[in-house]
């Protein structure tokens, strides 16, 4: 009798501890928000970009080329 009890009860605490490591695997790693100082906005579309992949002329920043020629055409 008490031989059965002991192996449902090692049973039911392998079950808990496999069910806590699929969980903690399954957990998606948590994501890094974007900072507002690492984007700037296109001056032309509003739209904003990262700044590193942002062109600049002068203060004046854009998300692509087409747009600094749109906006240089126009001034």
């Amino acid at each position: 009798m008490f031989k059965s009890v002991l192996i449902i009860f090692f049973v039911i605490i392998v079950l808990i501890i496999a069910r806590t490591v699929t969980q903690r695997l399954k957990k998606p790693a948590p994501k890094e928000p974007i900072s507002h100082n690492d984007t700037v906005q296109c001056l032309l579309c509003k739209t904003y970009v990262p700044s590193e992949d942002a062109i600049y002329k002068g203060d004046k920043a854009f998300c692509c080329a087409q747009h600094l020629n749109d906006w240089s055409q126009s001034s």
